[in-house]
């Protein structure tokens, strides 16, 4: 079965990433996967070494030419079922599929358009709506997503449902350096407690109360480090925000790594101030390298993290109060080993990638089997 996974972006970041636990997972003899995903990201390589076509498409900007170029690959290459990622795949891949007179299916990474203008807010949604109407399957990645998402008529009852985000906790483990190799390849003193976070350097990830608890934190731990791995439009405006903060050397910041997760035996305590999320790979991944969590309140980390049990929550935007629930773990190293494999076994329980791929299978099996009966039915 032809399938077409369309993205709006190949860089590192949680769209790629989970497409590509799919390639890991969707048996070979069944489907065959066509990527489409802009030039210029290192996750191109990957998707082609896990066995899948990659066709480089500017799903990430508006232009008639990439419908006409969407519609095209799914005739050409008889494609069954369109699986768009992020709002422009989804405009295009659901447009085309339509076009094309096949199944159309759209996960939601995430459900954000908080920053818009009112106007386009209203025009954003609007237009999510109409695709939700010819959309077979809508995939929401946390219970918590689909909450939000159905009041604002983006989980319409019979097009919608919840599969979780997974990942492969055993990768995970496997590839975790050494602590004192992976401090060492970071620049991180050996003895001092260290906090870290992985996200794209983006307004809706908040990294300013990071920096600001940060600070905060030093005044009763002034050894304390903080890595901050990962980049964006918002590097410079936060690198300056540091430099204020008077942060110093006390912030570590090694860009966007491949496979950060490789490093996280070097830290203490994974953190996380996103303003919300679909539910993020980085606090899973960070789970099933055995750290606890402290993350804002919001929907896809409290899918996540059990309060108390695998991390803490805290409010967003509350620098202090993230500060002080860093400060109560950081404290007590006991604390910190009995949630961190309390996270573990959480991520190996509830969070495997062999689900996550084995419920997608089956949507696409319906997907398919529901345009072979409309098509039947019409005579063709």
């Amino acid at each position: 079965m032809p399938i077409l996974e369309l993205l709006v972006s190949s860089q590192l970041g949680g769209g790629p990433a989970h497409v590509a636990d799919l390639l890991g997972g969707l048996d070979p003899k069944e489907f065959r996967v066509i990527v489409g995903a802009p030039s210029g990201g290192p996750y191109l390589e990957r998707f082609r070494a896990a066995g899948a076509e990659v066709v480089e498409i500017a799903a990430d900007r508006l232009s008639p030419f990439t419908l006409g170029k969407v519609t095209r690959l799914i005739r050409e290459r008889g494609i069954r079922v369109v699986h768009s990622h992020g709002k422009g795949a989804g405009l295009y891949g659901r447009l085309a599929a339509r076009r094309a007179s096949v199944a159309a299916v759209h996960t939601f990474h995430g459900v954000h358009y908080e920053g818009y203008s009112p106007g386009a807010r209203s025009l954003y949604l609007a237009m999510e709506r109409r695709l939700a109407r010819t959309t077979h399957t809508i995939i929401h990645v946390a219970a918590s997503q689909a909450e939000r998402a159905a009041p604002l008529g983006l989980a319409p009852a019979g097009r919608s449902c919840v599969i979780v985000n997974g990942i492969d906790a055993e990768r995970v483990r496997a590839q975790l350096r050494p602590r004192d190799a992976a401090r060492s390849a970071l620049g991180l003193d050996p003895a001092a407690l260290a906090l870290g976070t992985v996200a794209r350097f983006d307004p809706v990830k908040d990294l300013e109360t990071v920096l600001e608890a940060m600070a905060r934190l030093r005044r009763g731990r002034p050894g304390a480090l903080c890595l901050v791995v990962g980049d964006g439009p918002e590097s410079g405006r936060l690198r300056a925000r540091a430099r204020r903060l008077g942060l110093g050397g006390s912030v570590v910041w090694p860009g966007a790594l491949p496979d950060a997760a490789r490093y996280f035996a070097a830290l203490d305590l994974y953190v996380t101030a996103s303003l919300g999320e679909g539910l993020p790979l980085g606090v899973l991944e960070a789970m099933a390298a055995g750290l606890p969590v402290v993350a804002t309140r919001v929907p896809g980390h409290v899918d996540a993290v059990t309060e108390g049990v695998t991390g803490l929550l805290v409010p967003p935007r509350d620098s202090g109060a993230l500060a002080a629930a860093a400060e109560t773990l950081l404290a007590d190293g006991a604390r910190r080993r009995q949630m961190g494999e309390a996270a573990r076994a959480r991520v190996e329980r509830d969070f495997s990638a062999a689900r996550m791929t084995a419920e997608v299978a089956g949507v696409y099996r319906r997907a398919a089997a529901s345009l072979e009966g409309a098509l039947q039915g019409r005579g063709v």
